[in-house]
């Protein structure tokens, strides 16, 4: 997938959970605000070891920390990592903002951002050869065991996209 990744902390969050920070190597380059690893760091500090897993990848340079301009949008409220990410993505062109909570997803929507979720960016692994059908349906059930939010309609929207790709 063309193009540079500015990923939230929930997708990070969940990625290192499912040991698959690499999945975002789908993007050329990933990108993320100092806010969105404040608050991923601030799980290390309740205990959560994922966010280590965040933190070497962006000492490995994986994953790039840049600054973000203020962004102030209409409600609903978007918290302080949201609007981070979304005004960053403004700012780069071509990018993909990797965001999980609906109403921030409908804002950089709104926008004119293009936006990808945690199991879209699983998807879009499958759709290039990265994992395989098998892998990516274990992944979303282990995201849906992690508390992961998905609606029955998006899943089986996934899992069915999922058995189109295998049968190609």
């Amino acid at each position: 997938m063309a193009g540079a990744a500015v990923v939230n902390a929930s997708p990070l969050i969940f990625l290192a959970k499912l040991e698959r920070l690499d999945a975002l190597r789908v993007f050329e380059r990933v990108l993320t605000t100092p806010v969105v690893v404040a608050e991923v760091e601030l799980g290390l500090e309740q205990g959560y070891r994922e966010a280590l897993s965040v933190q070497r990848a962006i000492d490995e340079g994986a994953i790039v920390v840049r600054r973000a301009p203020e962004l102030t949008l209409p409600p609903p409220r978007l918290d302080p990592g949201e609007l981070s990410v979304i005004s960053l993505a403004r700012r780069t062109p071509g990018s993909t903002v990797v965001i999980d909570d609906l109403p921030a997803i409908r804002a950089a929507k709104h926008l004119g951002l293009r936006v990808r979720s945690t199991p879209f960016v699983l998807l879009d692994n499958l759709h290039e050869g990265k994992m395989d059908a098998t892998e990516f349906r274990g992944m979303l059930e282990r995201l849906v065991g992690l508390d992961y939010y998905l609606s029955a309609s998006l899943l089986l929207f996934l899992m069915e996209a999922a058995q189109r790709l295998e049968r190609r």
